[in-house]
């Protein structure tokens, strides 16, 4: 579930967008330009600044598989090629400590879990290193580059019983989907060669599911995020600890507190951690600097209050760099220690936390626009960003709508923000049909990046005619703590009354048809759909995506449990009366009687995160009634379609009830 009345348009910098006007102007986008486009992620930038890999991603819809690959780009010249065909689901590339191998995770064949794999720069194929049954979940080169520590799920147990048995397990905080016992992961070393694997680390605690794995300079520690067992939900209670390689003993960096990781400095004496402000997973990160000797901060990125994406260290380790949302943009921060945190100047281009940096201090990163796709860019000492691939240089030939910040004035007073996208073609003095896309989290922020999942919907939407806001409600984690905060113990209710302000301010710019209204959102977007329906009758369609309805139902069936409910709705609990009523007070569910309008509900079957059952409880609410309600389930495992065509079809199913309602 990762993030108002009174309102003037924001004015615009200087980007140019597409409005078609002739046959000879650019060409709409649609779901069939979408299918070009080409994810790029994971950028490596080389020891030495002067090359780089990245992971390049793009969806055969033929097949229904989303094709990976590994791209070598110079970094001077901007050439490039590929280094790798025929892999598969290739991640985490990452170099030897020399610059001279590249290592990399990749399935062998399909439904194979992942290995790791080592190919030599110097020319050669690649080298399956490890062989596990479960798949390597992570790993790190050792220092010297001779072999590496990874972290492996554990095989399942030996029975004799026949193959087809399942055998019965106790459940504790697993989510209700769940068929088998949640077996632990351990961290293991083995030589570069594949060969001395060696189990480190035994026992209950395990390496919390994307925990960053890092050795100390002289190879006798490992820093990890653990957390006390295995259950997924538990990871709120995680934090880093240091591993001694011979013995295997952990021993937390600190006596109290959890926090979610972070990157070790180069002379391995200080680690930037990711803290909860309030002792909670699901609220605002602080940067904090710690020493690894006995955990105490040495320096704190508390100053920049706004909720921590990424870190990582300057060459000298004299300064942090931070990732982290901030209005209706996504940008970096640089935090001397000692001194100052600052913004660092990236023009138009929004940082995407996703970066490595070299040790001349070049640092590449996935870089964000509102007027093109992502590409990877590379940002020198005392330079502006430098665009290094053109993956979707074919957008030139598309129209993209018009994206800018919108701000309002919520009920109370409080400021929000969030991102208009305009119809194509827009002619000022017109009306147009509003669609509000509200983002999920809720600690998360919509920002005017173009292109990304919610990004295609959009540019669709704008092709068709439509003004669509998408809402940084109170909750986001673009304006500081007091915001985020806000959103408890009115975990449903507070984000909504921004989110009906800020329709309110629409309407007053003159631009908006009041008559063709719709809401919409996936997770806290639906979320917030369910009440916001339930809470007006202006609006004239919606869809609710894999919506909370029903916080008692979340609480007790999703992965996630009972904590993340307690902490939005303020330490309520539904197992007493005052506790249950505070939950049904923020359900959707408990305000079907009130809602009129015709809504869409979409969820996949194997939602873990927030279970179907909820959308089958509020699809019978409203169709027992009489109303005008439809109910699509995607046979998917996971929150939200994974495979292109699935993808695809989610978004059309979306985009198509809006046509019918609002055109």
């Amino acid at each position: 579930m990762r993030r108002l009345i009174a309102a003037a348009l924001a004015v615009a910098s200087s980007v140019s967008f597409h409005a078609p006007a002739s046959a000879a102007d650019p060409k709409p986008f649609t779901y069939e330009t979408a299918r070009a486009l080409v994810t790029v992620r994971e950028p490596q930038i080389g020891p030495d600044g002067s090359r780089l890999v990245y992971v390049r991603s793009a969806g055969d819809y033929k097949t229904d598989r989303n094709d990976t690959e590994l791209v070598l780009v110079d970094v001077a010249s901007g050439a490039r090629r590929v280094l790798t065909r025929d892999r598969i689901a290739i991640h985490a590339p990452h170099w030897s400590p020399g610059g001279d191998r590249l290592a990399y995770l990749a399935s062998p064949a399909q439904a194979k879990p992942p290995q790791l794999y080592v190919l030599p720069m110097n020319g050669g194929d690649s080298e399956k290193v490890t062989d596990v049954k479960s798949g390597v979940d992570a790993y790190a080169w050792r220092p010297d580059g001779g072999g590496f520590a990874y972290v492996a799920q554990d095989d399942p147990p030996k029975t004799k019983a026949p193959e087809s048995y399942v055998a019965a397990f106790a459940v504790t905080d697993e989510h209700f989907l769940t068929r088998e016992p949640s077996r632990p992961a351990h961290v293991w070393t083995i030589g570069a060669d594949g060969k001395g694997a060696k189990q480190i680390t035994r026992g209950d605690a395990a390496p919390a599911q994307g925990g960053r794995l890092q050795w100390t300079p002289d190879g006798a520690t490992l820093a990890l995020v653990m957390q006390p067992d295995p259950v997924f939900a538990h990871f709120t209670r995680a934090r880093t600890a240091l591993i001694d390689v011979a013995s295997g003993t952990i021993k937390p960096l600190r006596a109290e507190g959890i926090d979610g990781g972070g990157p070790l400095s180069h002379d391995g004496t200080t680690i930037a951690l990711s803290v909860p402000r309030h002792g909670t997973v699901y609220l605002q990160h602080d940067l904090s600097v710690r020493a690894l000797a006995d955990g105490r901060e040495v320096a704190s990125g508390a100053s920049i209050d706004r909720n921590l994406h990424w870190a990582d260290w300057s060459p000298d380790d004299k300064a942090v760099y931070a990732g982290t949302a901030d209005g209706v943009r996504s940008v970096l921060w640089r935090m001397p220690i000692g001194g100052t945190p600052a913004r660092v100047d990236l023009g138009d281009v929004d940082f995407g936390a996703d970066a490595t940096i070299a040790r001349t201090g070049a640092i590449a990163f996935v870089g964000q626009r509102r007027d093109a796709a992502s590409e990877i860019y590379v940002l020198q000492p005392g330079a502006a960003p430098h665009r290094i691939s053109d993956e979707n240089a074919f957008l030139s030939g598309y129209a993209l709508a018009r994206r800018e910040r919108f701000d309002w004035t919520s009920d109370d007073g409080t400021a929000v923000n969030g991102v208009l996208t305009y119809p194509l073609g827009y002619t000022a003095g017109k009306t147009y049909p509003l669609v509000l896309d509200i983002h999920g989290g809720p600690v998360s922020t919509s920002t005017w990046g173009c292109c990304g999942l919610e990004g295609v919907l959009d540019q669709v939407l704008a092709s068709h005619g439509f003004f669509v806001l998408q809402p940084n409600y109170r909750g986001s984690d673009n304006s500081g703590d007091a915001f985020l905060s806000a959103i408890v113990p009115h975990v449903t209710s507070a984000p909504g009354r921004d989110n009906l302000a800020a329709v309110e301010a629409l309407k007053k710019t003159g631009m908006i048809d009041p008559a063709r209204i719709g809401v919409s959102g996936w997770s806290g977007g639906g979320l917030q759909t369910g009440w916001l329906v339930g809470h007006a009758s202006f609006w004239r369609a919606a869809v609710a995506g894999a919506g909370v309805y029903d916080w008692y139902e979340q609480a007790v069936l999703a992965d996630i449990n009972e904590e993340f409910a307690r902490d939005f709705l303020g330490g309520a609990t539904p197992w007493t009366k005052a506790g249950r009523a505070a939950f049904d007070a923020e359900s959707p569910l408990t305000y079907a009687d009130a809602i009129r309008t015709p809504l869409l509900i979409l969820s996949d079957t194997g939602d873990q995160r927030v279970p179907i059952s909820q959308s089958y409880a509020f699809y019978h609410a409203l169709h027992d009634r009489g109303r005008t309600v439809k109910f699509v389930a995607f046979p998917r495992a996971g929150h939200f379609p994974t495979d292109p065509v699935g993808r695809e079809t989610a978004l059309r199913t979306w985009s198509d009830w809006f046509d019918r309602w609002l055109k």
